[in-house]
């Protein structure tokens, strides 16, 4: 009796607690930006020669596939809460795509996807955007709607200094940026500046590496900073 007891409250517990994922997660995504880890590359997929069109398809009963460029990958998500994804089950073909640049990035997307992590979904326009970050500052931003190659073009912003204690200083001469994102090592955002971003404070921030994300006019820019 006393263990029946036991059980019931363990499931009692689980259901107190457990969460489900966002519906809007179930869709078919379109891959923009991804970098696997820090020490990855990162890749703007609209800047990438001969074009390619990245996918992500989520189903509601968890089941994931993508396309990279000449390969494909498919696994199982699951959820420790409502807003952490983990990868349960993966796998992927290896055909060799031809072109060195499209080899390189099917290995930084596949590697990403083979462990998940802190997802968010925001608005943009009409349109969502699914970020999602790892513990080894890896991010992949997908929308479920396509962009032109022009949309990233953010390359006039500069960020100084970096590596920083107090201050960071941007500077941009023609994008209007909208919002400013820290995000942490386990994808949590530590701050987030909406006016005045010419000079971010980042005095009260705990010393380590954060990405900064950068929502501008005509997209979104991520950026490696370290806190000292």
């Amino acid at each position: 009796m006393k263990y029946q007891v036991l059980i019931l409250l363990i499931f009692w517990s689980l259901s107190i607690f457990a969460q489900d994922p966002n519906p809007d997660l179930f869709q078919t995504w379109n891959l923009n930006f991804v970098q696997s880890s820090d020490l990855g590359t990162p890749y703007e997929v609209s800047e990438i020669e001969p074009e390619i069109t990245p996918t992500l398809t989520i189903l509601e009963n968890y089941e994931f596939s993508g396309e990279g460029v000449c390969n494909t990958f498919n696994g199982i998500f699951t959820f420790e809460n409502s807003d952490t994804l983990q990868t349960s089950e993966y796998s992927s073909t290896d055909n060799d795509c031809g072109v060195q640049v499209h080899n390189s990035f099917e290995s930084e997307y596949f590697s990403f996807m083979q462990d998940g992590g802190f997802y968010e979904i925001t608005e943009e326009g009409e349109g969502l955007v699914l970020t999602i970050s790892n513990a080894l500052f890896g991010l992949a931003i997908f929308r479920n709607f396509k962009l032109s190659t022009s949309d990233f073009d953010l390359s006039n912003i500069r960020i100084y200094p970096n590596p920083s204690s107090n201050l960071i200083f941007l500077k941009s001469e023609n994008d209007l940026i909208e919002k400013i994102e820290l995000i942490n090592s386990i994808g949590q955002i530590s701050k987030s500046f909406i006016s005045d971003f010419k000079t971010l404070d980042v005095s009260d921030l705990s010393a380590g590496i954060y990405i900064m994300r950068i929502y501008a006019d005509n997209g979104v820019l991520n950026e490696k900073i370290i806190k000292k």
